[in-house]
C-alpha cells in the first residue's frame, strides 16, 4: 500500500512504544504517526492491540518508548492538560450512576472548568450543541442507565464533543449505532478533521474504514503490519493480516469525495 512519510510534530507521534497488562505484553515496539486534519482508522484482528493503543494514548496505561502529542511528551502532561487535549470514547463505558443525560454531557466540560467556579454559559452551550449533534436533545431529562445501548454510545460521544478536544480517540464508536446515526457520527468526525483535529478510530468494519478514513494503521500481534492511505488497501494485505481470503466487492464514495474499493471476506 502507499506509505505516508513519517514526519510530523503536530498530531500524535509514537516511537518504539511497548505496553501491556502486568506481565502480558500487548504492543511491541509500535512506531506510527496520526496526523492532524485527518481521520485515521485502526484496523486489525481481535487481540491485535487496537484498544490497548487507544487506552495508552488517552493516558490510561503505562508504556515504554516515546509518545508525543502536538510535539509534547505524553508523560509530561498533567491530567488536566490531557483532558483539554484528548477526548476518549471507550468501547465499554460505565454508566451505572443515575445521572441525567444533560449532566453526563456537561461532565465533558470539566477539564475547562476553573477551580471553585461553576459552569459557564459557554459550558452549557457546548453541551447543548453536543446533544443536538448526537440527536439527544429529546432525552436530556432521562437517566443514563435507562437508555438503550445505542443511545448510551451516542451519549458518551456527545460528552467528548462537548469536551472539544484537539485529539479524538474512539474505540468501536459505531458498534451499537443504527446506520443513520453511524453515518451522522462519521460525517461529524470528517468535519472535525477538516477543522484540524486529529481523529483516530478503531473499527472492525474494513469497508467503514475505507469509506470514512483518510489513513489506516493496521495492527497484527501488537505490531504495525501496515500504515498508509485508506484507498490503497489490497486483497493480499488484508488476507495476510486477517488470515482469510478477500475479494473486491465494488466501489463506494468516500468521505473525502473520492472513490474507494470495498472488500468482502470469502
Amino acid at each position: 500500500m502507499k506509505v505516508l512519510p513519517v514526519a510530523a510534530e503536530r498530531g500524535i507521534v509514537l516511537d518504539r512504544v511497548s505496553a501491556g497488562y502486568g506481565r502480558r505484553p500487548v504492543l511491541d515496539s509500535v512506531s506510527a504517526v496520526f496526523r492532524p486534519g485527518a481521520v485515521t482508522m485502526l484496523l486489525g484482528p481481535n487481540g491485535s492491540g487496537k484498544s490497548t493503543l487507544l487506552r495508552l494514548l488517552g493516558g490510561a496505561l503505562p508504556f515504554s518508548g516515546s509518545v508525543r502529542l502536538d510535539g509534547r511528551p505524553l508523560k509530561e502532561l498533567s491530567h488536566r492538560q490531557r483532558g483539554r487535549m484528548i477526548g476518549v470514547v471507550s468501547q465499554s463505558p460505565s454508566l451505572a450512576f443515575p445521572f441525567r443525560v444533560d449532566e453526563v454531557i456537561l461532565l465533558g466540560r470539566l477539564p475547562h472548568r476553573k477551580f471553585l467556579c461553576g459552569w459557564t454559559e459557554e459550558d452549557f452551550e457546548r453541551a447543548r450543541e453536543a446533544a443536538r449533534e448526537m440527536e439527544l436533545d429529546g432525552l436530556l431529562s432521562r437517566t443514563a442507565p435507562s437508555l438503550s445501548g445505542g443511545e448510551r454510545q451516542r451519549l458518551m460521544i456527545a460528552q467528548v464533543i462537548a469536551q472539544d478536544p484537539v485529539i479524538m480517540l474512539l474505540d468501536e464508536p459505531s458498534s451499537a449505532l443504527d446506520p443513520r446515526h453511524a453515518l451522522r457520527l462519521f460525517r461529524f468526525l470528517r468535519r472535525r478533521a477538516d477543522e484540524g483535529a486529529t481523529v483516530v478510530a478503531a473499527v472492525h468494519d474494513i469497508n467503514l474504514a475505507a469509506e470514512h478514513g483518510d489513513h489506516v494503521c493496521i495492527l497484527k500481534g501488537g505490531r504495525v503490519a501496515a500504515a498508509g492511505e485508506a484507498g490503497s488497501l489490497s486483497a493480499q494485505l488484508l488476507s495476510e493480516v486477517y488470515g482469510t481470503r478477500f475479494e473486491p466487492l465494488g466501489e463506494s464514495s468516500a468521505g473525502d469525495g473520492g472513490r474507494r474499493r470495498l472488500w468482502r471476506a470469502v
